[in-house]
């Protein structure tokens, strides 16, 4: 039978316990977060993930972008057509947290997005597996949200290798301003297999399922390559 292991980020309050930087950092590492105001070039001072609660999740994270203010990282000069904040696990964190080839992992989490944010043709990424593998960049699977010409909507994208395809949609309005919850299970193989579904909490409605047993989810080629979540 295989291990079990669970690891939870939860939050515990405004002005309660521990800051969102330090429950993050407890969760996934020393260095799992990249927000502009971790870099002085970008923009100090005002904290860009911090903690909020209401009635219907209670305690939760608030991502916070600024349009025309934030940059990304401090690589704003490279890539100067983006901003990011984000949190993720990486090499230094723990095994656990860290998909490994033929092992099976659940990620499950909830999100609401704001109706109003601004979108792009390009990407407006809220998860994303990414391979630590030979260098082909492109994540396995991302969920974004998309604007193009007349149409927004959040879109589910699987990538072999660097080319991206669109396994599923949904319109912008049936997923915006409403709690959202996400489980996804993945199993990291060439011959993989990955599920992904999520509903409304307002009125436990699913909204998007899509499920394969036959689909690559691996491009490791060293024992030490793995896929890591990333959230923002």
């Amino acid at each position: 039978s295989q291990q079990q292991f669970i690891s939870t980020l939860d939050a515990d309050g405004p002005n309660q316990g521990l800051t969102a930087y330090e429950l993050v950092k407890a969760f996934a590492g020393r260095r799992p977060i990249e927000s502009p105001d971790l870099y002085p070039d970008n923009h100090p001072g005002v904290e860009h993930i911090y903690e909020d609660t209401d009635d219907v999740v209670g305690h939760h994270f608030v991502f916070l972008l600024h349009r025309d203010i934030d940059k990304d990282r401090d690589k704003y000069i490279k890539f100067a057509d983006r901003q990011r904040n984000e949190i993720k696990a990486y090499a230094g964190s723990k095994r656990r947290l860290k998909g490994y080839q033929g092992e099976t992992l659940t990620y499950r989490w909830k999100f609401k997005l704001e109706p109003d944010m601004s979108l792009s043709k390009n990407f407006s990424h809220f998860f994303q597996l990414k391979s630590v593998d030979d260098g082909i960049g492109t994540p396995i699977l991302t969920l974004s949200g998309i604007s193009y010409k007349d149409s927004r909507w959040l879109g589910l994208s699987h990538a072999k290798t660097r080319k991206a395809t669109v396994l599923q949609k949904v319109d912008w309005d049936k997923v915006s301003g409403e709690w959202l919850e996400v489980e996804c299970t993945v199993t990291y193989a060439d011959v993989g297999a990955l599920a992904l579904s999520i509903k409304r909490l307002a009125d436990d409605k699913s909204i998007m399922h899509f499920e394969s047993t036959h689909i690559d989810m691996w491009r490791g080629t060293q024992s030490d390559h793995f896929v890591r979540p990333k959230w923002g």
